[in-house]
């Protein structure tokens, strides 16, 4: 049996409280990640709030221009077309990761926390892929049984 791939992104608040509500399931990448679809997403909320906010479940990728990626799934982007469209200035080609089964992490991972248990923790420019039964792995994966 395969294990389940493991990433971390940080999203900024605002929109991480869009996933949670349901209004974005899109979430949309500069540059193409080369992750697949089962691959479990774990959604840091950026400073000033810092925490580890969310989990869900990548159900496809889709790789193509702005424009087309707009076109395909502006409706769960959550963003407006001003904020799409400067975040992909200069890019031609986007990335948009389709995510199923968000769930809220209760109580979320304080930034503290996560240093203090997972040394070295850095929250992630890009992503981070973490391997199992890492400390950051272990710390994650108890929330889901709370």
């Amino acid at each position: 049996m395969t294990q389940t791939e493991n990433i971390l992104i940080s999203v900024q608040h605002n929109y991480v409280l869009s996933m949670l509500d349901g209004s974005k399931t899109v979430e949309v990448r500069r540059r193409p990640l080369r992750i697949h679809p089962g691959t479990r997403v774990w959604v840091y909320s950026k400073l000033p709030r810092g925490h580890v906010e969310l989990v869900a479940t990548v159900d496809r990728i889709a790789i193509g221009s702005p424009t087309d990626l707009w076109d395909s799934y502006r409706s769960r982007i959550g963003i407006t077309f001003a904020e799409f469209g400067s975040y992909l200035s200069g890019v031609s080609i986007a990335c948009a990761i389709l995510l199923k089964d968000i769930k809220p992490l209760s109580p979320a991972l304080e930034l503290r926390t996560l240093r203090r248990t997972a040394r070295n923790f850095h929250p992630p420019q890009f992503f981070t892929r973490f391997r199992h039964a890492s400390t950051l792995h272990e710390l994650l994966v108890s929330k889901l049984r709370c």
